[in-house]
């Protein structure tokens, strides 16, 4: 008798566990096809300017903007300096001061770069905003964003599934990029990456 209910039980969990594990290979197999559309993804000039345009207005969405026109015409005179000795010059170079005391920068694809008040009240002189702009100006230039998002993918949509996100793939890339870049998602190697190169850069 005791061992017909360890069966009856051992049973009973195998049926709970099955829809659970069921559930968890479908959202598995819709992450891998999620992350087949992002690896198939064209990435032309157009849809990486909506992809960072969208990231950006999260960003400033979250934190909000500086309304200080003097102090967005020095970030940017200081920015546009280093952005025209980098890689992409042409790009449209945005940046956007972030009202926020938090101490943080962020890039995001195609040219936007944003700094923190905090972060500006911490600096002493012009050289250290130069060193964070360079370093996030890198950021977009080596395109390291686009990067954690092909290798973040699965588990990003395998959270979307979950969450029942409802949007096309634009949506769903711009809302996991700007979840990277919220999480310091970005791989030690592109972190020193661009440590190095924006110290080469400025």
């Amino acid at each position: 008798m005791k061992r017909i209910s360890t069966v009856l039980f051992a049973s009973l969990l195998i049926g709970l566990a099955s829809p659970a594990a069921a559930q968890f290979g479908t959202l598995l197999e819709q992450g891998a096809k999620r992350a087949k559309q992002v690896n198939d993804f064209r990435w032309t000039d157009e849809e990486k300017a909506q992809l960072g345009a969208q990231v950006s207005e999260l960003v400033r969405t979250r934190y909000g903007v500086v309304q200080d026109p003097a102090v967005h015409k020095y970030v940017t005179l200081v920015g546009r300096t280093i952005t025209d000795k980098s890689t992409k010059p042409g790009l449209p170079w945005t940046f956007i001061v972030l009202d926020t005391d938090a101490v943080n920068a962020f890039a995001a694809p195609h040219g936007y770069v944003h700094v923190t008040r905090g972060a500006l009240a911490l600096m002493k002189n012009e050289a250290e905003l130069a060193g964070v702009l360079a370093h996030e100006i890198v950021h977009v230039t080596e395109e390291h964003t686009i990067d954690a998002l092909k290798k973040n993918t699965i588990k990003s949509a395998a959270a979307e599934e979950a969450a029942g996100a409802a949007g096309g793939l634009m949506t769903f890339l711009a809302n996991a990029a700007y979840a990277n870049i919220i999480d310091n998602a970005y791989s030690r190697g592109d972190e020193n990456g661009a440590d190095t190169q924006g110290i080469v850069l400025i």
